[in-house]
């Protein structure tokens, strides 16, 4: 059973929280983030649910000296994919309601936010100010099953994904920045039914998301994933735009369109 920190309103008791070695909870709804305020820097785990009625994602963005969480979305509402400055730290990617996933990944001292990319919830949505400060909290990683590396633009398994709870040891050795989701496609649908619904957003979803590792600019970070897998059919997808300089506000080239996407099957 996970034990997870609750939220105390005290300076100290908030210090406590954030140095325990509980996993951080993190739920996403329709409106925002439920999520502390404050936690430690260092190796953290993250346990993330969406109780939402849409898909959500939490990416861990740093921010830049002078910039507030405010400031943040304005430049987004301005056309702005990766504001000036700030520092992607990866994150749980697509959820689906009812859905969950446990991610490790390291965050350094800083002012961050919690925001969710999907959909244009990154300017219809509340953003979650993160405070992350203190003394140095390092997290226990499980052993890992499987290691998934982050290539362009493929998905280079190392092991073989199964059925239960599997723990992946996600690498990007790039040299581009990529992300990755996995989905577990309905009876009857494919990968192209996938990659037209995500550049859509429209229709009936042909598959459920269970979650992901979130892209970093610092391409040398590694992070953990645990999932309890299902059998079926799985899509591994990376929505990461090809151009840098994409507009947040006009649709893009993916790297799923030039081919990172990769279809799986989980045995009983």
């Amino acid at each position: 059973m996970l034990v997870v920190a609750c939220l105390f309103s005290s300076g100290w008791q908030k210090e406590v929280a954030a140095k325990s070695s509980s996993p951080i909870r993190i739920i996403a709804t329709d409106s925002g983030f439920e999520a502390p305020p404050m936690i430690a820097p260092g190796l953290r785990h993250l346990l993330f649910e969406n109780r939402g009625t849409e898909i959500h994602e939490a990416m861990l963005v740093k921010l830049p000296q002078g910039v507030s969480a405010a400031g943040f979305v304005a430049a987004v509402k301005g056309g702005a994919l990766f504001p000036k400055g700030a520092l992607d730290y990866s994150g749980p990617g697509l959820t689906s309601p009812g859905e969950s996933i446990e991610i490790w990944l390291t965050v350094d001292p800083g002012q961050y936010i919690l925001v969710c990319w999907n959909s244009g919830h990154a300017t219809s949505t509340a953003v979650h100010p993160l405070a992350v400060q203190g003394g140095r909290a390092d997290d226990p990683v499980p052993k890992e099953d499987v290691v998934l590396k982050l290539v362009d633009f493929r998905f280079d398994l190392e092991g073989r994904l199964r059925q239960g709870i599997q723990v992946l040891r996600v690498e990007t050795p790039g040299p581009a920045m990529h992300e990755v989701d996995f989905y577990r496609l309905h009876d009857g649908q494919s990968v192209a039914d996938l990659k037209r619904w995500r550049k859509e957003k429209r229709g009936p979803a042909p598959a459920v998301a269970l979650g992901g590792a979130l892209d970093s600019h610092d391409l040398s970070r590694v992070v953990w994933l645990r999932k309890n897998f299902s059998p079926g059919r799985h899509v591994l997808h990376c929505e990461m735009p090809v151009e840098s300089d994409a507009s947040a506000n006009s649709p893009h080239l993916s790297h799923a369109d030039v081919g990172m996407v990769r279809e799986i099957e989980i045995k009983e």
